[in-house]
């Protein structure tokens, strides 16, 4: 074996280990004939806050509709074509992609292998006329609105930041309508926006969000995922306001944090388990917004007068009522 093939034996070796990911230190027995799912995900499914709760409804949906499962970790964009074609190749009938940025490879990969269901939850505007592609798309634009409007509402400075990971289609979109949400509270408000590069890099995250807060910015909007945890840190300890992202992080940093997102993942992965025990998966986008109950904000907020609670929870329910269209 030539030292180019023995590299690509290498790597697509490793590959194939961490394809084969199961949660617990042993794999667990199931019988030979119920359907296999799995699941990729950008990070770790014990840190952060986006894995993790998709990983803990991904474990509930398996348990509920007798499914056996298996993921993988640390699954970056770059390896996910490969990653999608070991899956299906061993048979895995269904498997969710846990990010936006997993389309890319699954409208490569999916037309390859029919009789494998891709999904992915996050975003997406279409299925591209596949068969056996469905995504969960919350709607983050009206996500976005909602948290730029709560952190005009609890600024004191008229100054917030945004503190994103990496500019993949749903954070580009939520941060559009954050500076929108934001404006239409404040409208004079400054609105600063970076990007560290990294989902996991929790120092440079809370570098660049102290330097932020130096500038003048009070309240912090974390995009990040598991490098959330900087950003919060930074404003816990510069005093400044914060919040939790996708469930309630409250009290990780109860100094900073005002309120937490709390997207309805189990909602979200009940409805993949049934379909796919239905055969009803396949060419749809199935949407996720405030009317459908796909997330809400976690009470009471902290460090904040009780007005700018009642005037942000009035926003949520006049969008999820159709009497404002943050599109508009």
């Amino acid at each position: 074996m030539t030292p180019m093939n023995k590299s690509l034996a290498r790597r697509m070796l490793l590959v194939s280990a961490a394809a084969l990911a199961v949660s617990g230190s042993a794999a667990p027995t199931f019988a030979a004939d119920l359907p296999e799912v799995a699941g990729l995900f950008t990070g770790s499914v014990t840190q952060g806050s986006w894995d993790v709760g998709g990983y803990q409804a991904f474990e509930k949906m398996a348990k509920k509709y007798n499914f056996k499962p298996s993921h993988v970790e640390g699954a970056s964009y770059e390896k996910a074509p490969a990653l999608l074609r070991q899956l299906a190749s061993r048979g895995v009938k269904m498997i969710i992609c846990h990010s936006s940025g997993y389309a890319a490879a699954i409208q490569e990969v999916a037309p390859d292998f029919p009789n494998t269901q891709f999904v992915l939850y996050s975003y997406a505007d279409s299925s591209h006329g596949l068969k056996n592609y469905t995504a969960w798309s919350v709607n983050w634009d009206e996500y976005g609105y909602v948290v730029g409007a709560l952190g005009a509402g609890a600024s004191k400075t008229h100054h917030i930041a945004i503190v994103a990971a990496e500019p993949i289609p749903s954070a580009k979109r939520s941060i559009e309508f954050m500076i929108k949400g934001a404006k239409s509270v404040d409208p004079k408000i400054q609105v600063d926006t970076v990007f560290t590069g990294s989902f996991t890099d929790v120092a440079k995250a809370k570098e660049i969000t102290t330097g932020l807060i130096a500038r003048g910015a009070d309240f912090v909007i974390p995009s990040a995922d598991a490098a959330d945890a900087g950003i919060q840190q930074a404003a816990d300890q510069e005093t400044a306001m914060t919040m939790g992202e996708y469930t309630d992080e409250g009290a990780k940093f109860p100094n900073a944090i005002v309120s937490s997102t709390m997207l309805n993942y189990t909602m979200a992965y009940d409805q993949i388990g049934k379909m796919f025990t239905d055969h009803t998966l396949g060419d749809k986008v199935v949407p996720l917004d405030l009317a459908g109950k796909a997330w809400t904000l976690s009470t009471p907020f902290k460090h904040v007068d009780k007005a700018v609670e009642t005037k942000t929870l009035a926003v949520i329910d006049a969008i999820a009522t159709k009497k404002i269209d943050v599109e508009k």
